[in-house]
């Protein structure tokens, strides 16, 4: 039903041209409704009596959030104790090879999947990082390897000290690309990516090359508190806050602290 005009049933007042009636006024700029794009994540993890459950969660597509499940592509073939085992394979409980400390439990596998044409998201996310096989030394990776954006490379170097203090780091695998043995892929359909999580903080063999495992760092804290920390940490059953996460096994760059490093 139409609302009757504002004038109606009183004198009209004069009407004042729109140019005159806008002097010594401000224009406010017209405002936008900023919308945050949202991201489903899917989480399987090990229960304290050692039962395996699932989880899927719709939360903030923030990188603090993405980088806990997209290291690995599927296909990705993980050192374990029975051999090469593709990512999506892998479930809570399996005993996976390490660097450092021998043999460590998987407690929590994440997963998502990267959608190329998604509106709104960072360019980052729209991209993968092939490693050629042998591209970084003989059977370093073997075969090819594919990379989602949260993927961090442990190297060892002596000029690494320059950088983070010690010679040992954990590096962006997108750092790397030289575009011809290890490029920048932007996929042309969606692709199912993955990330895990043990005890502690750990250095794992993907295709035979070193990376690490997920660690929200030692920043996280700094940027989440209230509900979009309690959120956070719901992708997380196998842990009550940060600090189970343990201490950060090695320092780890950006691409820009690489960028500086390879430019000294």
């Amino acid at each position: 039903m139409p609302m009757p005009h504002p004038t109606a049933g009183r004198m009209a007042e004069p009407r004042i041209p729109h140019a005159i009636s806008q002097i010594g006024k401000r224009k406010e700029a017209p405002q936008r409704r900023s919308t945050l794009m949202m991201r489903r994540y899917h989480a399987t993890y090990l229960t304290e009596t050692g039962d395996i459950e699932t989880l899927e969660q719709v939360a903030p597509a923030l990188p603090l959030f993405e980088d806990a499940f997209c290291a690995f592509a599927r296909g990705t073939l993980v050192t374990t104790e029975f051999g090469s085992t593709a990512v999506e394979d892998l479930m809570p409980g399996d005993r996976i090879q390490t660097v450092d400390n021998g043999m460590q439990t998987l407690l929590w596998v994440g997963s998502m999947s990267l959608i190329p044409n998604a509106k709104g998201q960072s360019k980052r996310m729209t991209r993968l990082t092939r490693f050629s096989a042998d591209s970084l030394g003989f059977g370093r990776p073997s075969p090819d390897l594919l990379l989602g954006p949260a993927a961090n490379l442990f190297q060892k170097n002596s000029r690494l000290p320059e950088a983070c203090g010690s010679d040992k780091a954990v590096l962006p695998a997108s750092g790397f690309t030289d575009g011809e043995s290890v490029i920048s892929v932007c996929p042309a359909t969606p692709v199912q990516v993955f990330h895990l999580a043990f005890k502690n903080h750990q250095i794992i063999r993907v295709n035979g090359l070193e990376c690490e495992s997920y660690h929200p760092g030692l920043t996280a804290e700094m940027r989440l508190s209230g509900d979009m920390l309690r959120l956070f940490l719901s992708l997380f059953p196998q842990v009550n806050s940060l600090d189970d996460f343990g201490p950060v096994s090695y320092p780890r760059l950006s691409r820009e602290d690489m960028e500086q490093f390879h430019a000294a």
